[in-house]
């Protein structure tokens, strides 16, 4: 624990089996000796998946009762779709992501053999230096942080440790189930590596750090590289990018969605990014992920967030009634505001919003009739956004299009009051999440 941040209070992730029993009765020893000043509590996730749960419950309340801990307990609903075990984990770290204070430092149990359990079931995945660096030491968790101490002990000397100081846990049947992965792992592939290397785990712990060290310098050149290619405008510079290699291609753009909050796509799609769409890219390309678009935009690539599709139905706008607010029904918003000396005049009775469905034409002044695909690309807006642009029509007449331009025969001259008309757009584009 010399190594754990300060923080007001420690909560322990408190299942009730034996690895999180034992890191909760050492902080409390500490806590006897004096060597830990930082409160202590426990939070207990109830999953309300197997029939001893609420007994593990009430162990988990007993304990912390017999110890002088305080606990929350929380229940949750699993989802019965897909990996049960994947839903329960994913459940389990929403809670305490929710529950987690800004002043508190959430402790996990995991120790060695989870550690070695989760490396080899990633390397059967096809994981790259991330996911065999394994299970983090710490990290940042909703608005505190996570700590998992006990990484650096194995499994038998978590139960030494309990047999030494007469600690009763609770057993989880689902552990001896070799359908899962994971006991699998546990109870038929380990136990063959231990009986013919029995000293294997001290050799991949020194592995396992070799990796988290290897990990840690690709993250170190991915940020160096990522601030070099990023933008004023946010984006990034394709010519900086292209300079790099095919590997540090792929490793600044998952740094990159890493940072805008978009979980890693995997090597294969990483792959096909760097190898297909970089080399083929032109003004407009668009290259899809789970939830975010990448596009090319002023030889630069932006993440663009995937939007619901948005009412294109024909909406009616009445201009009689000076400044309006309008909403696109999912497509952002139209401020419609009185103008001397520019904007559309004369005024139309009402304005109907419509999208685009091909073969608009626009004549803006001083300028010959265009087709209104040409005027948007010539505009700058970004491509994201150019099926998303409202088109205000007076009758069947192009009247205005925001961010373009007013048609020349609806256009104030000196001394007429005209309408201005702005759309101000959904938010797409992707953030640094902080």
């Amino acid at each position: 624990m010399q190594q754990a941040p300060a923080a007001k209070r420690y909560v322990v992730a408190l299942s009730g089996g034996l690895d999180s029993v034992v890191l909760l009765r050492s902080l409390c020893a500490l806590r006897a000796e004096g060597q830990l000043t930082s409160e202590i509590s426990a939070l207990h996730i109830n999953h309300n998946l197997s029939p001893s749960a609420q007994q593990w419950q009430a162990f988990c309340q007993q304990t912390c009762a017999d110890w002088q801990v305080s606990l929350q307990t929380k229940a949750v609903e699993v989802s019965a779709s897909g990996s049960l075990e994947a839903a329960a984990r994913s459940r389990r770290y929403k809670a305490f992501r929710e529950l987690l204070q800004a002043d508190e430092l959430l402790l996990m149990a995991h120790h060695l053999d989870d550690q070695i359990e989760t490396v080899l079931f990633r390397l059967t995945r096809g994981a790259g230096a991330q996911g065999l660096a394994g299970i983090p030491a710490q990290r940042k968790l909703g608005c505190g942080r996570l700590l998992r101490p006990l990484l650096q002990y194995g499994r038998a000397e978590l139960a030494a440790y309990a047999a030494t100081h007469q600690l009763s846990w609770q057993d989880d049947e689902s552990n001896s189930d070799a359908q899962h992965d994971r006991n699998y792992l546990r109870h038929q592939v380990l136990p063959q590596i231990e009986q013919r290397w029995p000293d294997y785990r001290q050799s991949w712990r020194k592995s396992l750090a070799l990796l988290s060290e290897n990990d840690d310098l690709q993250k170190q050149l991915g940020a160096i590289d990522l601030r070099d290619a990023t933008t004023e405008m946010g984006g990034i510079s394709l010519a900086v990018m292209q300079d790099l290699g095919s590997a540090r291609q792929r490793n600044l753009l998952r740094c990159w969605l890493q940072q805008l909050g978009v979980s890693d796509p995997g090597w294969n799609t990483l792959h096909q990014f760097v190898n297909e769409f970089i080399p083929g890219v032109s003004p407009g390309s668009k290259f899809a992920l789970d939830i975010c678009d990448v596009y090319q935009h002023k030889a630069q690539l932006f993440a663009v967030r995937t939007l619901p599709e948005f009412g294109l139905e024909a909406q009616t706008l009445r201009l009689d009634d000076g400044a309006i607010d309008y909403s696109l029904n999912g497509n952002g918003r139209l401020r419609i505001e009185a103008s001397q000396d520019e904007g559309i005049y004369p005024l139309p009775h009402a304005l109907q919003v419509k999208y685009r469905e091909g073969g608009e034409t626009l004549k803006l002044k001083g300028r010959p009739q265009k087709k209104l695909k040409q005027l948007l690309q010539e505009s700058g807006i970004p491509p994201w956004q150019r099926q998303r642009v409202p088109l205000l029509f007076a009758d069947a007449e192009l009247v205005c299009v925001p961010g373009v331009g007013i048609a020349e025969s609806y256009l104030a001259q000196p001394g007429q009051n005209g309408r201005q008309v702005v759309w101000a757009a959904p938010t797409q584009l992707l953030a640094p999440k902080s």
